[in-house]
């Protein structure tokens, strides 16, 4: 899809200016005028025409028509000069209105993809909504782009820009004659159904738009992947105004969104009830992290062939006084979206820091590093200013990242490692095998251990897939020189296989939950004389 290009023009209101035409009018007659009277005075003309008059004076006829010919005169230039200025203000007038209806176009509409924008949006969905009735209802479908922003951070801002106006056009083509489409935000669109007949009419869409996003789009440094979620409400069911129509289908979309890559959710009343809670929760953190009363718990890590417990991973809890426990995994994604994991990491490093010096010197502390947090150019010199002033070194310091971390402003994720390892930081890849790293990027980045994600592990024993993956992960690691660490054993059966396999460590509840910093000298007090054996021998550390 081309972008508008707006035409411009002059508008010449003011009848001086030089370049209208009443303007040059007006200026020949007075100089017509000038240049008579210039001629009369250099030649003498004045006193001649004074006796002729004279020697005429008795004729009134000779008078009535002198008259005659000047009232003529000035009639006939005052006439063409009136014609030529009503011309001039008549292409003024509609050169302006016309300005006018560009101007009033463009502020509706959005300048990259030429679609309607949230203004245009919003003034047609309210007449839409003026005419819809039990029998006669309407759509609002909310579409938010996934990968967009790995578009723009792996292939630069124009193919960002291609591929927005590219996906425009497939769901222009697809849309229905009566529909209307808006780009209502950076990533987002919009579109009304008028008079839909039934559900079926926004879930044949919904699915057919999701089809076209399946498709790859071409760039210029190569070709780009899109996915799409979708959020439905239906007026007058779900509402039968703007913003509480609007406000549900945001809802839906979001679900969608979390659900999973490319889904599409209808509103649902218990819809309300989980955005109102994470409202809450927001709301609750933030004054958390002012209290800094979220704390580090630890989990030890396990060395397979010692099985001894080598050091400890911090992990976020939160105990809230009306919420109740709320699980990492809830309120750590709400952090990175609203601004807030930068602080909250800052706190939660420095007291895990604090702890672990109360540690045996030979314990290492792993600490994980969001991918929102990674996007920080400081993020590495203001870790290593945190080990500066809690006295922690910085080689007993494990930094855990996702594999996420690799598409996400790639370049300042390397320098802020770079800068880690350089003063003695370990780097480990968290949650192998989900779909994002590269060899070359393992390669890039310098790593030196990598995690083995629990969803592999938790299906060693009855998976032949599963135990191939870590087969051949253990294999890739053992061959670049790294350590691996198994997450999520819980039996003796998983760490068999890992033992044999060659992995290096451990964690999970087989070994032990993660414990506050009350309960690591308990469970270091345990580690000697609780163990038992497995079937092919190797000692097992209990919680």
């Amino acid at each position: 899809m081309s972008c508008p290009t707006p035409r411009s023009r002059v508008l010449h209101a003011d009848w001086f200016d030089w370049r209208s035409s009443a303007t040059r009018d007006f200026v020949a007659l007075f100089g017509a005028v000038v240049l008579a009277s210039i001629l009369l005075h250099v030649y003498e003309v004045g006193p001649l025409l004074f006796q002729l008059g004279r020697s005429y004076a008795d004729s009134a006829l000779d008078d009535i028509m002198f008259t005659i010919f000047v009232a003529l005169f000035l009639c006939v230039a005052l006439t063409i000069f009136s014609v030529r200025r009503y011309r001039d203000l008549a292409r003024e007038t509609k050169a302006r209105a016309i300005l006018e209806g560009e101007t009033r176009d463009l502020a509706r509409h959005d300048p990259m993809t030429g679609l309607p924008n949230r203004r245009l949006f919003d003034e047609n969905l309210t007449a839409c909504l003026g005419l819809a009735r039990d029998t006669h209802q309407v759509a609002v479908l909310l579409l938010g782009l996934d990968g967009f922003k790995r578009i723009k951070d792996t292939h630069g801002h124009a193919a960002e820009d291609k591929a927005l106006c590219e996906f425009a056009n497939r769901v222009a083509n697809i849309l229905r004659k009566d529909g209307i489409l808006a780009r209502i935000g950076g990533d987002e669109f919009g579109i009304v159904l008028p008079d839909i007949s039934s559900l079926e009419v926004p879930t044949n869409l919904a699915r057919r738009i999701v089809a076209s996003a399946t498709d790859t789009f071409a760039v210029e440094t190569g070709a780009a992947e899109l996915g799409v979620g979708i959020g439905i409400a239906i007026a007058p069911i779900d509402g039968d105004n703007l913003q509480e129509l609007v406000r549900r289908a945001e809802r839906a979309l979001y679900r969608a969104q979390r659900d999973g890559r490319s889904c599409v959710r209808f509103f649902e009343p218990e819809m309300d009830i989980h955005v109102e809670r994470r409202i809450q929760i927001e709301r609750e953190l933030r004054s958390a992290i002012t209290a800094d009363i979220i704390e580090p718990h630890y989990q030890p890590l396990v060395s397979l062939q010692s099985n001894c417990i080598i050091g400890f991973e911090a992990l976020a809890r939160w105990e809230n006084r009306t919420l109740g426990r709320i699980p990492p995994d809830v309120f750590i994604p709400i952090a990175e979206e609203t601004g807030l994991i930068s602080a909250l990491g800052d706190q939660l490093f420095r007291r895990a820091c604090s702890d672990a010096i109360a540690w045996p010197e030979t314990f290492t502390l792993a600490f994980n590093i969001s991918p929102i947090q990674l996007r920080d150019p400081a993020l590495g010199q203001r870790i290593l200013s945190i080990l500066g002033q809690t006295g922690f070194s910085p080689r007993r310091l494990e930094i855990e990242i996702t594999e996420s971390a690799f598409v996400e402003r790639t370049g300042v994720a390397k320098t802020v490692i770079d800068v880690l390892r350089q003063a003695g930081v370990r780097i480990a890849l968290d949650d192998f095998g989900t779909g994002y790293a590269t060899l070359s990027q393992l390669l890039s980045f310098r790593l030196d251990k990598i995690k083995i994600d629990r969803s592999f592990v938790s299906q060693l024993d009855d998976s032949t897939e599963s135990r191939v993956i870590v087969h051949a992960i253990l294999g890739l690691a053992k061959g670049l020189g790294l350590t691996t660490t198994a997450e999520g054993v819980e039996d003796a059966c998983q760490l068999g296989f890992l033992v044999a396999n060659g992995c290096t460590e451990g964690q999970g509840y087989l070994f032990s939950d993660a414990v506050p910093t009350a309960g690591i000298r308990a469970l270091l007090n345990r580690e000697s004389g609780s163990t038992t054996v497995a079937e092919d021998g190797t000692p097992i550390l209990h919680a």
